[in-house]
């Protein structure tokens, strides 16, 4: 933003916007200094109000650029201009400029200071850039004079949900529920809090009734549909993608989607259908093609899949005859114990003709019984010793050697950076088979006055991570964009070093700047790399689009406590990540996950 102009400049200057050549003030500079104002005051209003009108058709046709450069000048020719100040922060926030937008926002409520809509706003930022503990305390401040603020009670509510505090968030939430039932926004945060504590149907409850509000919004209606495939309830998740396929017809996302829910309702035509339209409309699709490559190898265990259905069910049907043979032939010894002979003479026997039943409707859509947990507790009951020896199984993710023989390399700029953006990850990688290092560029040492804890704390959390190795070099706090070549060097000399395979960094759209140093330096040094993957921090802006997800369930305890290692960062709410996991979870149908940008990507 420009320094604003004398105010006696600035008014000559309108005038010579107003009044055509330098020549024409002339006449006008040898009067009295009176006479002056009272001639360029109406000019430079007029100046004034001409941009203002300007600014905001510029901004209303999304050219933010331009509305930028006009409320510039505008409070070039009237510093301190409140609305300009703030529309002009709007308009920064918009751009992803937060740190100019804060300092805005701070000037136009310094004019302001009552104005309760301006410090929502700067708290909206706030929450942006993840500074959730200062974006509350605004929050609160605006409704300590206003309790029935509109967007302050939805502000409040986000930003601990955010937070990780789903408990706080819906007291907040019911509150403004009860002021402005019908704000689509609030009900979709009240979803948003719901399944965070995992109470998917109150979540559906609440996005039904958004949807009811807003029928043709399909964010919301894409919102749903995730939730019942997280759900699992294929027929509705089918029936919401559909309505979302009308409205956006030439979306790729949806028809992938729709494509995903007919393959786990066993229609491959359909879901093919759907994956060829995708295609069609993005042919460089990720998720297209990765939809495409599982739908040809389902066609190919299709039949194996129906032969195998076929004899589970002749076995069940030859089960049936033997266990009532063996019982009778038994009967006498097992009357001596009666619960012996209920169990062999009803239970399994019920729960034998009960599994036929539910394998012959297992592909029709019930929505009050599910075939698949029916038929785990037949098999439980049917194989006792088996049933407790699956179950145990199912606790432990099978350990699947893809992995083995790559050399992975994690990248962060500070000690909790790689816990933060990919420790998921990086244990799935270890339970593969994968050589996984990690090399943390600064000491991290304004993060704390506590002398060598970071080191420490990383050092806990590198052994916790059972990581090949990890190195901490000595490079600045938060000065590594002005050591950029050297951050390249060290990269190149370790992925040389170790034959690095894979490289995990972090992305350039990123509030730190530390971090997009990092990205910068890799994305030169890691160039010949096979796979580097950016991931998410903390600190990461909305600007971030995953290309790149991995199913993290079954590691997410582990992963939480790898971060809870670093014990000086406590304090900070950011530090609480189980929610954006669950969040990207959900984009995928299932319970955590992490997401990631691709910088190279070889399969």
């Amino acid at each position: 933003m420009r320094t604003p102009l004398h105010p006696s400049l600035a008014l000559f200057a309108a005038l010579g916007i107003a009044s055509g050549p330098v020549s024409a003030l002339a006449p006008l500079a040898a009067q009295p200094r009176i006479v002056a104002y009272a001639v360029d005051v109406p000019r430079a209003k007029d100046a004034v109000e001409a941009l203002r009108r300007d600014a905001r058709s510029k901004a209303a046709a999304r050219r933010f650029a331009d509305a930028i450069r006009d409320y510039e000048r505008l409070l070039a020719l009237a510093p301190g201009d409140p609305d300009a100040l703030a529309h002009l922060a709007q308009l920064h926030a918009w751009s992803g400029n937060y740190d100019q937008a804060i300092v805005l926002y701070r000037e136009a409520i310094a004019r302001r200071p009552l104005d309760p809509g301006l410090t929502s706003d700067l708290a909206d930022v706030l929450t942006w850039t993840n500074r959730l503990e200062d974006a509350e305390r605004l929050y609160e401040r605006v409704l300590a004079r206003d309790p029935h603020h509109h967007e302050a009670l939805k502000g409040l509510s986000r930003a601990r949900l955010l937070r990780g505090d789903p408990a706080s968030a819906a007291e907040v939430i019911d509150r403004a529920l009860q002021l402005y039932p019908k704000d689509v926004d609030l009900h979709v945060d009240r979803a948003r809090m719901l399944t965070q504590k995992r109470q998917l149907d109150g979540a559906i409850q609440a996005l039904q009734r958004a949807a009811e509000l807003a029928p043709s919004d399909p964010d919301v209606l894409r919102h749903l549909a995730e939730t019942y495939q997280q759900k699992q309830d294929w027929p509705s998740a089918q029936d919401t993608w559909l309505r979302v396929a009308q409205l956006v017809p030439d979306a790729p996302d949806s028809h992938v989607a729709l494509g995903r829910v007919y393959l786990a309702l066993g229609k491959l035509s359909l879901a093919r259908e759907h994956a060829g339209l995708a295609l069609r409309m993005s042919p460089a699709g990720d998720a297209a093609n990765q939809l495409v490559a599982q739908l040809d190898r389902e066609g190919r265990l299709a039949p194996v899949r129906t032969a195998t259905d076929w004899l589970e069910m002749l076995a069940y049907a030859a089960l049936l005859p033997v266990v009532i043979l063996v019982v009778r032939r038994s009967r006498r010894s097992l009357r001596s114990r009666p619960a012996a002979w209920t169990f062999a003479m009803y239970v399994l026997p019920g729960f034998i003709a009960l599994g036929l039943i539910a394998h012959s409707i297992k592909g029709v859509p019930w929505p009050w019984f599910d075939a698949r947990v029916f038929e785990s507790v037949s098999d439980v009951v049917l194989f006792l010793g088996l049933g407790v020896a699956f179950v145990t199984a199912l606790r432990h993710e099978p350990t699947v050697r893809e992995f083995e023989g790559e050399v992975v390399l994690a990248l962060g700029a500070h000690p909790d950076d790689i816990e933060l953006g990919c420790a998921g990850l990086i244990l799935k990688l270890k339970a593969s088979g994968a050589r996984v290092y990690g090399l943390t560029f600064t000491r991290g040492e304004k993060g704390t006055d506590r002398q060598g804890q970071r080191e420490l704390e990383t050092k806990k959390a590198a052994e916790f991570l059972e990581l090949d190795g990890h190195w901490v070099l000595d490079f600045p706090d938060t000065g590594l964009q002005e050591k950029i070549p050297a951050v390249k060097g060290a990269i190149e000399a370790k992925v040389k070093e170790l034959g690095a395979t894979m490289v995990l960094t972090h992305t350039d759209v990123d509030v730190h700047g530390d971090h997009r140093a990092v990205f910068a330096a890799t994305r030169e040094a890691a160039g010949g790399v096979r796979t580097v993957l950016c991931y998410e921090d903390v600190s990461t802006t909305d600007q971030f689009t995953p290309n790149f997800y991995v199913d993290i369930t079954h590691y997410i305890d582990d992963h939480l406590r790898a971060c809870a290692h670093h014990r000086t960062q406590d304090h900070r709410a950011y530090m609480v990540i189980q929610g954006r996991a669950a969040h990207r979870g959900m984009q995928i149908g299932v319970h955590f996950a992490m997401a990631f940008r691709t910088l190279n990507l070889v399969r």
